[in-house]
């Protein structure tokens, strides 16, 4: 059997209204993106059992992983 790829998983800074402190930062306490075919994997940990995942189209992976703001 073939081994899978690890995901390599990088903390990005995410933004709330174009801020980087603010509502979103007092929910979430990490924040990582991972590279996969055809965009990002990202994962969100919170301080209060909140959490989630979600997938980010991207196919020639051009984003920084910064928030506009």
């Amino acid at each position: 059997m073939t081994e899978s790829p690890c995901l390599n998983l990088e903390t990005i800074q995410l933004a709330y209204d174009g801020r980087k402190a603010g509502r979103l930062s007092k929910w979430v306490t990490t924040a990582f993106r991972g590279k996969v075919p055809g965009g990002w994997l990202l994962v969100t940990c919170g301080n209060d059992g909140l959490s989630g995942i979600a997938f980010y189209p991207d196919p020639k992976h051009e984003w920084d992983g910064g928030s506009l703001g």
